[in-house]
């Protein structure tokens, strides 16, 4: 009897050895050759995600209701330029938490509302270059709150690193509206600046045709092709800058404009109204670097 059971028992131990599946056999013998062949059948028909092809005309109607206020405002004095950047910088925080997803929604809302107020203000209060040279005090002012925040927590703080990097962002996207404000100092940044918003409003409308199979991954050239038009037409209105500046100004600022739009409207949470909004104030003030750039560099 004792030798059948010792007999029996690797009988039991092969029937209990786990069969290899096929699936995983043959993901097993994948190659890196066909796995190389496989990516680059991916880059050449990407897959757009679903929330990518559904337009939010909401998101373009405010990006150019925004952008004519920012117009009418930089034109008029750095005050009220300052204080159209304010109420922009609050717009991102009414919805930028909930768009991104963080844990901690009024925290962040706090910190990035007290900088998009602090920052502007910062920004038009010196009357001498540099400009900025106190923005880095707001931005600090918003990152103490940030963290204050996470330590009066008494949530368990999930998700910290997300919440945190949530509203650096937010602040990040404060800081580089800023660079709106020096291009009020005089005349010919200001009509940089002007060029660079009509081209972000213009711009917007490529977003439309996010739904049209034959367009959809056409919208950044579209983007960039209809701000370069909205910038020479707003050139040849103003006088200045000239086509090629103006060209160049239009093309960079929408793109970029067009970039971050897109980049915010896969995200679930975008189908509220308070989060297109947020995204819309985003694509116009991460845009504002790009006519500080331009202007640094060919107007001086």
């Amino acid at each position: 009897m004792e030798e059948q059971e010792r007999v029996a028992e690797p009988a039991d131990d092969a029937v209990a050895e786990p069969a290899v599946e096929p699936d995983a056999a043959g993901a097993a013998a994948e190659t890196r050759a066909s796995r190389r062949a496989r990516r680059e059948a991916l880059l050449r028909h990407p897959v757009l995600p679903e929330m990518a092809t559904v337009p939010r005309p909401v998101i373009s109607v405010a990006t150019v209701v925004l952008a004519a206020l920012l117009v009418l405002a930089l034109r008029t004095d750095p005050l009220v330029l300052a204080a159209g950047l304010a109420w922009t910088g609050l717009v991102l925080a009414w919805g930028w938490p909930r768009l991104l997803g963080s844990s901690s929604r009024f925290g962040s809302a706090l910190a990035v509302g007290v900088t998009a107020v602090l920052a502007p203000a910062a920004a038009v209060a010196p009357t001498d270059d540099p400009y900025l040279r106190l923005v880095p005090v707001a931005l600090a002012i918003g990152l103490g709150l940030m963290f204050v925040h996470q330590i009066v927590r008494r949530d368990g703080r999930p998700r910290l690193t997300e919440s945190i990097g949530v509203t650096a962002f937010g602040l990040a996207l404060l800081a580089v509206g800023t660079t709106w404000l020096p291009l009020a100092r005089a005349a010919r940044p200001t009509d940089v600046a002007t060029v660079a918003l009509v081209a972000v409003a213009v711009g917007a409308v490529a977003d439309l045709g996010a739904g049209l199979g034959a367009v959809k991954a056409w919208l950044l050239p579209i983007a960039m092709v209809l701000g370069a038009a909205g910038a020479l037409v707003a050139a040849s209105v103003i006088g200045t800058p000239r086509p090629g500046t103006a060209a160049l100004v239009g093309l960079l600022a929408a793109a970029v404009s067009h970039a971050m739009r897109r980049v915010l409207v896969v995200l679930p949470p975008v189908t509220a109204l308070r989060c297109q909004l947020s995204a819309a104030a985003a694509g116009l003030l991460v845009t504002g670097v790009v006519a500080y750039g331009v202007s640094l560099a060919l107007v001086g």
